[in-house]
C-alpha cells in the first residue's frame, strides 16, 4: 500500500509540474512569443511553469503574414502539455514603403527595378541600416529597395550586430529574421 501511494504522489508531482508544449506553425521558423518574451522560432518545444502563472499568451509572427496569439491554461494535475499549432495567412503588418538606393552615381534601365525585403529579429525594435543608411526598427515590413547589392546591419544596445551582404533583385521579396546575441 505504502508503494501505491509513493508512485501515486511521484505521478502527481511530476503531471503538476507542467508538461512540454510544442509550437508549430506553417509556414515554419516563426517568431514564438510567451507572455511578451521571445523564446526562438518554430517548431518549438517548450516547458512552461504552472507555478509561475495559471495562463499563457503564444503568439507568433513571420515576415509577409499576419500575426496570430492565442491563450492557453494550466491544468492542475495535467500542466501545460499541449501541442500548439498556427497557420499564418499572408498579410502586411504596414510596413513603409520609402525607396532606397544603392551608392551609385549612375544607374542603368535595367537596374532601375526593384524588390522587397521584411525584416524581422528577436529582439524586436532594433535598428536596420542598409549601406550604414538608417531604413528604421524592426519588424520592418515591404520595405521597397532598389536592384543592387548592399551590406544589411541589425543592432540594438546591449546585442551584438547581425551583418549580411544581400543582393536585391527585380521582383523579389527576401525575408531576414535575426536572433541577435547578447553581448
Amino acid at each position: 500500500m505504502l508503494k501505491q501511494i509513493s508512485l501515486l504522489l511521484w505521478l502527481v508531482v511530476i503531471a503538476c509540474s507542467g508538461g512540454k508544449t510544442i509550437i508549430r506553425s506553417d509556414p515554419p521558423t516563426a517568431f514564438v512569443f510567451i507572455d511578451g518574451a521571445p523564446k526562438g522560432v518554430t517548431p518549438l518545444e517548450v516547458k512552461l511553469d504552472c507555478d509561475k502563472a495559471k495562463k499563457f499568451e503564444i503568439k507568433i509572427t513571420s515576415p509577409g503574414y499576419k500575426s496570430q496569439s492565442k491563450t492557453i491554461s494550466c491544468d492542475r494535475l495535467l500542466g501545460t502539455g499541449k501541442n500548439i499549432f498556427f497557420k499564418l495567412e499572408p498579410g502586411d503588418e504596414g510596413g513603409n514603403q520609402e525607396i532606397i538606393k544603392p551608392e551609385i552615381s549612375f544607374i542603368s534601365p535595367e537596374e532601375r527595378s526593384f524588390g522587397v525585403i521584411n525584416i524581422k529579429s528577436i529582439p524586436s525594435e532594433a535598428e536596420v541600416y542598409l549601406n550604414e543608411k538608417l531604413l528604421g526598427t524592426t519588424p520592418l515590413i515591404g520595405k521597397k529597395i532598389q536592384c543592387g547589392d548592399y551590406q544589411l546591419k541589425v543592432t540594438k544596445s546591449g546585442f551584438k550586430p547581425w551583418v549580411k551582404k544581400i543582393q536585391i533583385s527585380s521582383g523579389s521579396q527576401q525575408e531576414y529574421s535575426p536572433i541577435l546575441e547578447e553581448e
